[in-house]
Protein backbone atom coordinates (compact mmCIF):
# COMPACT_ATOMS: atom_id res chain seq x y z
CA UNK A 1 0.00 0.00 0.00
CA UNK A 2 1.32 2.84 -1.28
CA UNK A 3 1.26 5.99 1.52
CA UNK A 4 0.28 9.69 1.15
CA UNK A 5 2.18 13.08 2.26
CA UNK A 6 1.23 16.63 1.45
CA UNK A 7 3.97 19.22 -0.88
CA UNK A 8 2.74 22.74 -1.58
CA UNK A 9 -0.72 21.19 -1.78
CA UNK A 10 -0.40 18.41 -4.03
CA UNK A 11 -0.45 14.86 -2.30
CA UNK A 12 1.85 12.61 -3.36
CA UNK A 13 2.65 9.12 -2.38
CA UNK A 14 5.26 6.85 -2.73
CA UNK A 15 6.35 4.59 -6.17
CA UNK A 16 4.55 1.01 -6.62
CA UNK A 17 7.11 -1.66 -5.19
CA UNK A 18 7.54 -3.21 -8.32
CA UNK A 19 9.52 0.14 -9.42
CA UNK A 20 11.13 0.52 -6.21
CA UNK A 21 12.26 -3.35 -6.51
CA UNK A 22 13.77 -2.39 -10.00
CA UNK A 23 15.35 0.76 -9.18
CA UNK A 24 16.86 -1.20 -6.30
CA UNK A 25 18.07 -3.76 -8.39
CA UNK A 26 19.54 -1.63 -11.39
CA UNK A 27 21.14 0.09 -8.37
CA UNK A 28 22.91 -3.25 -7.42
CA UNK A 29 23.80 -4.14 -10.65
CA UNK A 30 25.24 -0.84 -11.49
CA UNK A 31 27.21 0.23 -8.31
CA UNK A 32 28.32 -3.64 -8.14
CA UNK A 33 29.66 -3.15 -11.56
CA UNK A 34 31.24 -0.16 -11.35
CA UNK A 35 33.30 -1.51 -7.46
CA UNK A 36 34.03 -4.62 -9.59
CA UNK A 37 36.06 -1.83 -11.99
CA UNK A 38 37.45 -0.33 -9.34
CA UNK A 39 38.84 -3.10 -7.11
CA UNK A 40 40.49 -4.27 -10.44
CA UNK A 41 41.85 -0.53 -11.22
CA UNK A 42 43.14 -0.84 -7.53
CA UNK A 43 44.78 -4.00 -7.96
CA UNK A 44 45.70 -3.72 -11.31
CA UNK A 45 47.19 -0.07 -11.25
CA UNK A 46 47.34 0.83 -7.90
CA UNK A 47 49.35 -2.04 -6.35
CA UNK A 48 46.96 -3.05 -4.10
CA UNK A 49 47.42 -6.35 -2.75
CA UNK A 50 45.64 -9.27 -4.51
CA UNK A 51 44.54 -10.95 -0.66
CA UNK A 52 43.24 -7.09 0.09
CA UNK A 53 39.50 -8.30 1.84
CA UNK A 54 37.76 -5.30 0.95
CA UNK A 55 38.14 -6.68 -3.43
CA UNK A 56 36.62 -9.76 -2.50
CA UNK A 57 33.44 -10.02 -5.45
CA UNK A 58 31.26 -11.28 -2.37
CA UNK A 59 32.42 -8.82 0.24
CA UNK A 60 31.70 -5.61 -1.48
CA UNK A 61 28.90 -7.11 -3.50
CA UNK A 62 26.77 -8.44 -0.52
CA UNK A 63 27.32 -5.07 1.27
CA UNK A 64 26.50 -3.04 -1.82
CA UNK A 65 23.35 -5.50 -1.76
CA UNK A 66 22.43 -4.56 1.79
CA UNK A 67 23.40 -0.67 2.14
CA UNK A 68 21.18 -0.45 -1.27
CA UNK A 69 18.22 -2.34 0.44
CA UNK A 70 17.85 -0.33 3.30
CA UNK A 71 17.86 2.44 1.26
CA UNK A 72 15.17 1.40 -0.99
CA UNK A 73 13.21 0.59 2.94
CA UNK A 74 14.54 4.34 3.63
CA UNK A 75 13.33 5.74 -0.04
CA UNK A 76 9.90 4.13 0.91
CA UNK A 77 9.04 5.32 4.12
CA UNK A 78 10.38 8.80 3.14
CA UNK A 79 8.61 9.34 -0.05
CA UNK A 80 5.22 8.34 1.07
CA UNK A 81 5.84 10.38 4.46
CA UNK A 82 7.78 13.27 4.06
CA UNK A 83 7.18 16.90 2.43
CA UNK A 84 9.92 16.85 0.46
CA UNK A 85 11.31 13.64 -0.18
CA UNK A 86 14.27 13.90 -2.63
CA UNK A 87 15.50 16.49 -0.21
CA UNK A 88 15.51 14.61 2.74
CA UNK A 89 16.92 11.40 0.96
CA UNK A 90 19.54 13.96 -0.28
CA UNK A 91 20.23 15.02 2.97
CA UNK A 92 20.35 11.66 4.65
CA UNK A 93 22.80 10.62 2.11
CA UNK A 94 24.84 13.37 2.70
CA UNK A 95 25.40 12.12 6.23
CA UNK A 96 24.99 8.23 5.64
CA UNK A 97 27.35 7.56 3.21
CA UNK A 98 30.93 9.64 4.65
CA UNK A 99 29.74 7.80 8.17
CA UNK A 100 29.39 4.74 6.22
CA UNK A 101 33.51 5.50 5.63
CA UNK A 102 34.74 5.48 8.96
CA UNK A 103 35.03 1.79 9.13
CA UNK A 104 37.45 1.33 5.61
CA UNK A 105 39.20 4.48 7.13
CA UNK A 106 39.77 2.58 10.53
CA UNK A 107 41.61 0.06 8.30
CA UNK A 108 44.25 2.39 7.84
CA UNK A 109 45.02 1.85 11.98
CA UNK A 110 45.50 -1.95 11.25
CA UNK A 111 48.12 -1.55 8.48
CA UNK A 112 46.09 -1.73 5.47
CA UNK A 113 46.86 -0.64 2.03
CA UNK A 114 46.25 3.09 2.00
CA UNK A 115 45.21 2.51 -1.97
CA UNK A 116 43.11 -0.22 -0.99
CA UNK A 117 41.25 1.73 1.35
CA UNK A 118 41.04 4.94 -1.00
CA UNK A 119 38.95 3.08 -3.27
CA UNK A 120 37.26 1.51 -0.55
CA UNK A 121 35.81 5.53 0.43
CA UNK A 122 35.00 5.66 -3.90
CA UNK A 123 33.27 2.47 -3.29
CA UNK A 124 31.19 4.04 -1.04
CA UNK A 125 29.84 6.76 -3.00
CA UNK A 126 29.31 4.99 -6.30
CA UNK A 127 26.42 3.08 -4.09
CA UNK A 128 25.05 6.28 -2.21
CA UNK A 129 24.54 7.59 -5.95
CA UNK A 130 23.64 4.41 -7.50
CA UNK A 131 20.86 4.40 -5.23
CA UNK A 132 20.10 7.86 -5.34
CA UNK A 133 19.38 8.02 -8.89
CA UNK A 134 17.81 5.22 -9.50
CA UNK A 135 15.43 5.65 -6.53
CA UNK A 136 14.71 8.94 -6.92
CA UNK A 137 14.57 8.71 -10.92
CA UNK A 138 13.32 5.15 -11.15
CA UNK A 139 10.94 5.32 -7.82
CA UNK A 140 9.83 8.64 -7.55
CA UNK A 141 6.86 9.78 -5.36
CA UNK A 142 3.62 9.97 -7.59
CA UNK A 143 0.51 12.00 -7.37
CA UNK A 144 -1.62 10.72 -4.70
Amino acid sequence: MAGVSAVDGLSLRSAGLGRLMGAGVLAVVVASLVNTLLALVGQGVLGVPDDFKGFQPAAYVSLTFFGIAGASVAWALISARAARPVGLLRRLALIIVPVSMLADLALLLTGQSPAGVAVLVVMHVVVGLSAYLSLTRIAPPRPA
